[in-house]
């Protein structure tokens, strides 16, 4: 019986032996969990780039169309014109519009100006795509920067050659029948069809923006008066119900 005692004992230190490294493992672990919560400094992230809404590629196009439009024509095309001739050509728009095309337009004249404006410091464009995307917006918008734009908004954009009206009704059919509205309601104000000749002087710029104003608005009237008729429709069931 004396020699069935060590036994027992050596079997109790196997088992401490083996559970030390899972001990010292959990302890070691323990440290690194909370020195990285706690102690050490969180490394901020490096922020991304901008992301483009169109490739480069498109962008390259749509100003290529602008500048051999303006070097043919002598002035700026609608965003109606490029946005036809434009179809099925990029990869950005599966239906590109005047407004996409306006909207567009716009964001590369601010990109052109800030360039512009960094160049003057002696910074470069770096990649090639931006160095092209660049001397395309040089041909179209050189000389008119952004703060000279600002002082002359107006006279900027409205155009030298005015433009029919029926062409304009082509161009922006709400915005023409609201022009057309809003002469005929002038009465004594002015004189029949100042509003209309002064609408053939419009920029394109503002033509969209407007047009699509107008759309949102009769878009609204549209589901108001839908709304409407639905009520007088429930009110009446319920007036009829109560005459029973």
């Amino acid at each position: 019986l004396a020699q069935e005692h060590p036994s027992p004992a050596s079997s109790d230190t196997t088992v401490s032996s083996d559970s030390a490294p899972e001990s010292d493992a959990s302890t070691s672990s323990s440290p690194l969990s909370s020195g990285s919560s706690g102690s050490e400094p969180a490394v901020p992230k490096k922020p991304r780039p901008p992301v483009r809404s169109w490739p480069a590629s498109d962008e390259i196009a749509l100003l290529e169309a602008v500048a051999a439009h303006r070097e043919k024509h002598g002035r700026m095309p609608s965003p109606s014109d490029i946005a036809a001739a434009l179809q099925g050509r990029l990869r950005a728009e599966d239906r590109l519009g005047a407004e996409q095309v306006a909207r567009r337009l716009r964001a590369l004249r601010g990109r052109y100006d800030s360039a512009a404006a960094r160049l003057s410091r002696g910074t470069i464009p770096v990649k090639e795509d931006d160095v092209t995307i660049y001397r395309l917006s040089k041909l179209i918008w050189a000389g008119t920067r952004k703060g000279k734009r600002r002082k002359k908004a107006r006279a900027a954009d409205a155009r030298a050659d005015p433009r029919e009206f029926a062409e304009l009704s082509g161009l922006y059919p709400c915005l023409s029948a609201e022009v057309e509205a809003i002469d005929k309601g002038c009465g004594a104000a002015a004189a029949a069809g100042v509003l209309k000749r002064a609408f053939g002087r419009i920029g394109d710029d503002t033509a969209a923006r407007l047009e699509a104003r107008v759309k949102m608005q009769r878009v609204a009237e549209a589901r108001a008066s839908a709304e409407l008729d639905q009520l007088r429709r429930n009110v009446a069931g319920a007036l009829l119900r109560l005459s029973k």
